[in-house]
């Protein structure tokens, strides 16, 4: 079956693997960086722009 999103890597798109690694960055490094990659994550390539979460 077709994928509606070619952006899938693993069954994680884009949008997934941003906000898996913004908690990544806000863990380990530093939370306001991670806050907005997994934000930009969200509204970009799903999440809020999409109407629904992951």
């Amino acid at each position: 079956m077709a994928s509606r999103d070619s952006s899938l890597i693993g069954g994680i798109g884009l949008g997934g693997a941003l906000v898996i690694a913004g908690i990544v960055i806000a863990v380990f490094w530093t939370f306001w960086l991670g806050l907005i990659v997994a934000l930009v994550g969200l509204v970009a390539f799903g999440g809020f722009a999409k109407g629904k979460w992951y």
